[in-house]
């Protein structure tokens, strides 16, 4: 089949890739000049398949008033005037009940774990180096006793998806991480992955764009921006951009926050909405850690991505854009305060800010879409590395079954 993936963000590349490799003819369509210059850029860099777990759940609902009220450094929610922001909350607020928790919990791990597969298979098929970044491992801290009991009580659940996570005391910990022998706040020990890791998304993107130029014929127009739908009997023939028209058999809608705008006209809007994130990019300093570390409280995480730190984290709904350099001096100041010889922080501050598109209940939308022919891949939110391969894969056999 002729086959255009629309976006080539982290989501768009894999994409592209996995139908490549099944024998499609496969045009990538986006308005950057390169692959994943957006939401995807500088994100946190993790593949945290043992993490992923959904935002929406009961401990959330009840620190949701904090968010809106800006008492969590972390996680900040202003109200505006978006209708789409209320229909999002109220959603995300059906989805804090305990049993839709557990519900979206199984369905993420699910995803979880054929994306760890999917990567390994990666790793086999890409140039060696690409997918064995330096670091190994994650680590989420834990302030107290009650605390790492809490976090741990997934653990029995996420060994029977394969994705194993060990409770440990704080001297296992630096143990695993010697050099948290240096953290200047507060843990008595954590939760470590060791299977989870680190991976810069733009080397990883644009080896994989590569990866399938070369081996399935894969195809990328940059500076294309993507407008609308052609369609004939019901079905999609064809993606309008602002340089011409491209015929196809099929379409992938990979365009994240974008996707909305595209799909307006077809009058099947999704429950998407963009959630600030931000990140530092500093060279290493005296004593850089070789596993990525989280703390849960200030809501970022430090990876080691080769031969720099970044430091990413936070969540904001509805920041003004003139808040943006005030969140990203947060950011500094308080890892600078937890982690003093991790980074180089005399070097110019690089703060990176991108809206990462979220649904209520933290699952990507991937699925037929309303129109024979169209296929869904968004919604991915802060999870978006390390679920593409997964979801890749699904439309994949999506698109075989069909």
């Amino acid at each position: 089949m002729k086959i255009l993936v629309l976006g080539a963000g982290v989501i768009g590349v894999n994409t592209a890739y996995a139908l490549g490799r099944a024998g499609h003819e496969v045009t990538v369509l986006d308005k950057a000049d390169a692959a994943a210059q957006i939401t995807s850029y500088a994100n946190g860099a993790q593949l945290a398949y043992s993490y992923a777990e959904p935002f929406a759940s009961p401990g959330a609902l009840k620190k949701l008033p904090g968010y809106l009220m800006g008492k969590d450094a972390g996680i900040g929610m202003q109200l505006n005037k978006s209708l789409d922001f209320y229909k999002w909350g109220l959603a995300f607020i059906r989805n804090c009940t305990r049993a839709r928790e557990t519900e979206n919990l199984h369905a993420m791990l699910t995803l979880a774990a054929k994306s760890f597969v999917a990567m390994q298979e990666l790793k086999k098929e890409l140039p060696k180096g690409v997918l064995s970044q330096n670091p190994s491992g994650k680590l989420i801290l834990t302030r107290t006793e009650d605390e790492l009991q809490s976090y741990g009580s997934l653990t029995n659940i996420k060994e029977d998806y394969g994705l194993g996570v060990q409770m440990l005391d704080k001297t296992a910990c630096i143990d695993v991480e010697p050099m948290l022998a240096h953290w200047q706040g507060d843990f008595c020990g954590g939760l470590y992955a060791k299977d989870d890791s680190v991976l810069e998304p733009v080397a990883f993107s644009k080896a994989l764009q590569s990866a399938g130029t070369k081996k399935f014929g894969v195809t990328y127009k940059f500076n294309h921006e993507v407008l609308h739908m052609q369609m004939n009997g019901g079905k999609v023939t064809g993606i309008v951009t602002d340089t011409g028209v491209f015929a196809c058999d099929a379409a992938v809608l990979c365009l994240g926050n974008g996707a909305n705008a595209f799909l307006k006209p077809l009058k099947d809007k999704q429950n998407i909405y963009p959630m600030q994130g931000y990140s530092l990019t500093f060279p290493l300093g005296a004593k850089p850690p070789q596993t990525s570390i989280t703390d849960p409280k200030n809501k970022f995480v430090f990876a080691n991505i080769g031969d720099k730190i970044r430091i990413a984290g936070l969540l904001d709904a509805n920041l003004p854009d003139a808040e943006i350099a005030k969140r990203g001096q947060h950011l500094l100041r308080t890892a600078r305060k937890l982690w003093p010889d991790v980074a180089d922080y005399g070097a110019p501050m690089n703060l990176w800010s991108g809206r990462r598109p979220m649904t209520p209940s933290s699952l990507p939308i991937v699925r037929p879409g309303k129109v024979d022919g169209l296929y869904y891949n968004i919604g991915h939110g802060s999870l978006g590395l390390t679920l593409a391969a997964g979801c890749a894969e699904l439309i994949t056999d999506m698109i075989a079954e069909s």
